[in-house]
């Protein structure tokens, strides 16, 4: 695809050429951000002025190592910790504007979110929309798009309700991670981008009066010109097999381990490389020991985009065995490099993959038919190439991540960009 050309957004919108775009993440930026990123990179070459803004730093085990980080860093506003002083001038710019400072509370104590009692949920989000909404008008944001559904849902009604700034949402995961009220957090929004269909179906579902540009599709996804094989890839004698996730059981990474102990019984020689960190780190390294696969497979722990490139360069496989997925970039990542990989049948891994076309699908929670997958491309390399070649050719032409940030930029500006 060609370079994006800088298109100036549309007034329509409301984002003229002295408005801005405001994106507010949870913990930015976080290790598993980088489709986000990517985002806010094509809505920047597209023309759209952005300010980042975040709930608080994120925790160091999950703050990013790519190389974006640092920049993103230095120009994010974040709204916690704020100490006294930050929490006075909040409070006091909130006094100035009493209507909204009430309508504020008013949600807070009525917004039919899940945890019990709803004010002691909500009532403490008030301090840090007013600090957002002062900050917002200051650096003239014209709208807010917010990637979670959760307390920065809230915070973006609440900035609604004190300045009248306009919010849209990404819904990344299934309608019940948020906390409740859907309906409600989706009928405040201008619009909510849901980047599966399965959970397109289900926001409809939850809002069935929400039309089709209030409630739509789109993709998220990688960039194709950074993410490309070179030709390295060589033979070997060992089996080289990559996984990408966060260590937490619903990705699956016991079910690898599983998988390998059955491979390596059947006198594969396998090198597995587990990228990632997470809480159930030192529980899978205690697994790998104990199935005597230590001389096996890796803990590389988080690592780098160029990093993580360089290793799926080496891979002839890419698998992740989640157990639930909402779609998966590092599928995404993985098969734009040419990797031939092997997913499971779970969430929306199968609006990336298709069986035997692209990569393989197994069922999840089974590490049979995962062994007996890895087993069948160790075997047989030109299925490999076959699978490998196909994969790159749907990430290029579907999950490409300028296209998802065109959905973006079209609904908010009424126009597609230049590119």
């Amino acid at each position: 695809m060609p370079a994006a050309s800088r298109t100036p957004p549309s007034r329509e919108a409301g984002l003229d050429a002295d408005a801005r775009l405001g994106y507010l993440i949870p913990e930015f930026p976080g290790q598993t951000h980088i489709w986000m990123w990517r985002e806010i990179v094509w809505m920047r070459r597209f023309g759209v002025p952005v300010e980042l803004f975040s709930t608080r730093p994120p925790p160091a085990r999950d703050a990013a190592r790519h190389s974006f980080a640092d920049d993103a860093r230095q120009s994010t506003f974040y709204l916690a910790p704020m100490g006294f002083f930050g929490a006075a001038g909040a409070l006091l710019w909130g006094l100035l504007h009493p209507w909204g400072l009430l309508r504020c509370i008013g949600l807070a104590l009525s917004i039919p979110v899940e945890k019990r009692p709803r004010w002691k949920k909500v009532l403490p989000l008030v301090v840090p929309a007013l600090r957002l909404a002062r900050e917002a008008r200051r650096r003239k944001v014209r709208r807010f798009h917010i990637h979670s559904c959760a307390n920065a849902a809230i915070l973006g009604m609440m900035v609604r309700r004190l300045n009248g700034t306009p919010f849209s949402m990404t819904l990344n995961a299934n309608i019940g991670w948020w906390g409740g009220a859907m309906a409600e957090k989706m009928g405040d929004a201008d619009f909510t981008i849901a980047i599966t269909t399965s959970l397109l179906d289900e926001a409809r579902g939850v809002a069935p009066g929400l039309d089709g540009r209030r409630i739509l599709l789109g993709r998220i996804g990688v960039d194709t010109d950074r993410w490309a094989p070179d030709g390295r890839r060589k033979p070997s004698s060992k089996g080289r097999i990559v996984s990408v996730s966060r260590l937490v059981p619903t990705k699956g990474q016991d079910t690898l381990l599983a998988a390998v102990e059955i491979l390596a019984r059947q006198g594969i020689d396998l090198e597995v490389r587990l990228i990632g960190d997470g809480p159930q780190r030192q529980e899978l390294e205690a697994l790998s020991s104990k199935s005597g696969l230590q001389n096996v497979v890796r803990f590389l722990g988080s690592l780098a985009e160029h990093e993580i490139i360089e290793h799926l360069k080496w891979a002839d496989l890419f698998v992740l065995a989640s157990h639930a997925e909402p779609l998966g970039v590092v599928y995404m990542e993985a098969m734009s490099m040419e990797a031939a990989t092997i997913g499971t049948r779970a969430g929306g891994v199968g609006e990336i993959i298709t069986d035997g076309i692209d990569g393989l699908l197994v069922p999840p929670k089974n590490p049979e038919a995962l062994a007996e997958a890895i087993r069948k491309l160790l075997e047989d390399p030109g299925l490999r190439s076959r699978l490998g070649s196909a994969a790159r050719k749907t990430i290029v032409e579907r999950f490409d991540s300028r296209i998802g940030a065109a959905t973006l930029y079209e609904r908010i500006t009424g126009q597609a960009p230049a590119v």
